[in-house]
């Protein structure tokens, strides 16, 4: 079995953007996406939805929107950092999808 890996990554490594391709559907990420900001007391929470994560940004946004059937412009961390890329994203993440509206009133960590 080692050295199957060990030819694989062999063949893999003269065609390195083929590498990245293959990576991603032998181990794709997945992520929790939820319909409210991190920070929202918990009368105001609902049900999330787990998906793969897509090579974009942009398409994690619109899966989120069209899976929790609502609308959001951003994806928050669990410490309210706006996501930006979907690669440091890690597998099993908990992100918040929002509306940019929704940010001026939660500059400050409830306390």
């Amino acid at each position: 079995m080692l050295l199957l890996e060990k030819a694989k990554a062999e063949e893999l490594s003269k065609f390195p953007s083929r590498a990245e391709e293959i990576h991603d559907k032998m181990h794709p990420r997945r992520c929790s996406v939820f319909p409210f900001h991190p920070w929202d007391p918990k009368e105001k929470r609902k049900e999330g939805v787990v998906l793969w994560i897509p090579h974009t940004i942009e398409d994690l946004i619109k899966s989120s929107e069209e899976q929790l059937n609502c609308s959001g412009s951003r994806l928050l961390s669990e410490d309210g950092a706006r996501i930006v890329d979907v690669d440091i994203i890690s597998d099993g993440q908990k992100i918040y999808l929002v509306s940019a509206t929704e940010m001026p009133d939660k500059l400050e960590e409830p306390k």
